[in-house]
């Protein structure tokens, strides 16, 4: 097949995709803006679906189905039938014409006809549709320009009991309460601005998700999570079951109590406390969101032992940093996030190496890990007090 002059070949994981060429979209500083393609396409986002990639050939598929249900150039469904084995078939769908038509061509340029089907359509339309048809989707992967939200109703109700939902956002102000109003209209929480925006974030999205699942008598179990720059991702199951669905409402929502003057917090389920037990001054109460574990311990661990067939991703050594760090999560509870640099100026005194505080809190028999692609924030079950006890000794 000839391609367009407009079009160049650019290789990503095993595929060989075309994209309109990004010379002709360039700011004046030389930066490459995917918003002015004709077709969106980030580059940078490479770390994501290299991470969705190798999560999905971790989860014990067996002739699979997937829809990425906001295709762009079709990557994602491309990578899901050529790079994970037990994937048999996957749709890619996008409303834009213009995408739909490139998706065809980049299906051709890698022979895939065989296994990936184009579609042109509004994705919940598609999700509803396949669900009508019979269609068992093992995973949905939505990843949008901004908030999943749209689409998530649809997902819950569309993915088969017991597939997986992937779903990424760049909305992150809204979500980590810096644009707390906009926040409330998507995910329908009460936020405010703090010292931990993605783990905030991160937390806020799981929850919406559960409860949109459990409108439909659907629970979520969460797999793994991504932070990256300017986007987190969740990867979680979703299994039938009032009530399973009743019991994750009552043992996993709640919310994070949030002191802004002394930086004490902690998750709750009850919302009676008004002052602050440290400080005195107001608390507030963000959420509801998820206060449960955010990670499987199983997955994260096959993840790991699969992780050398897939050094050809170009994210490959980040990866294995953020899979260590989540199999420490794994093994332990909830953990509450602290910003140690805003929490050492809180207590006005110098801030410490963050591997020190961590050491401190696991000799004193804590769990406490640090957040890869939230560097200053760690994760921890210890009361405020022993924390500060560990910052200062560190500082």
């Amino acid at each position: 097949m000839t391609v367009p002059d407009e079009l160049v070949e650019f290789v990503e994981g095993r595929v060989k995709l075309l994209i309109y060429n990004p010379e002709r979209y360039r700011r004046s500083d030389g930066v490459y803006e995917p918003s002015w393609s004709p077709v969106f396409y980030n580059p940078v986002m490479v770390i994501n679906r290299d991470f969705s990639i190798l999560i999905a050939a971790s989860l014990g598929f067996k002739d699979a189905t997937v829809l990425d249900a906001l295709s762009g150039t079709g990557v994602r469904a491309l990578r899901y039938c050529l790079e994970v084995p037990d994937v048999v078939k996957c749709y890619a769908n996008d409303v834009d014409s213009q995408a739909y038509e490139l998706i065809v061509r980049n299906i051709s340029h890698n022979n895939l006809e065989s296994k990936v089907i184009a579609l042109n359509e509004d994705a919940n339309i598609v999700m509803y549709s396949l669900k009508k048809s019979g269609v068992k989707l093992d995973l949905i992967d939505i990843d949008p320009y901004g908030s999943p939200a749209p689409f998530l109703r649809a997902a819950s109700w569309s993915v088969r009991n017991g597939g997986y939902i992937g779903a990424t956002a760049t909305d992150i102000a809204s979500l980590s309460g810096n644009k707390p109003w906009a926040g409330t209209r998507r995910y329908w929480c009460y936020l405010t601005p703090t010292d931990v925006p993605k783990i905030l974030a991160l937390r806020v999205l799981m929850g919406y998700v559960a409860r949109i699942a459990a409108e439909i008598d659907r629970y979520v179990e969460p797999a793994t999570y991504l932070l990256g720059n300017h986007f987190i991702r969740v990867l979680y199951r979703v299994k039938k079951g009032a009530t399973a669905a009743d019991a994750m409402l009552s043992k996993s929502l709640g919310f994070m109590k949030y002191c802004r003057y002394c930086g004490y917090r902690e998750f709750t389920y009850e919302t009676y406390e008004r002052v602050c037990k440290i400080c005195g001054n107001k608390l507030e109460y963000i959420g509801p969101l998820w206060i449960d574990k955010l990670v499987n311990k199983e997955l994260v661990g096959r993840a790991r032992n699969i992780l050398p067939s897939y050094s050809y991703m170009t994210s490959a050594s980040r990866l294995s940093k953020i899979l260590e760090q989540q199999s420490v999560e794994a093994d332990a509870e909830a953990l509450v996030p602290y910003n140690v640099v805003q929490l050492s100026s809180r207590l006005r005194t110098s801030s410490p190496k963050i591997s020190k505080v961590i050491e401190c809190l696991r000799a004193a028999d804590y769990s406490a890990v640090r957040y890869y692609g939230e560097e200053a924030v760690i994760g921890t079950n210890a009361p405020y007090d022993s924390l500060v006890t560990c910052l200062k000794q560190g500082s």
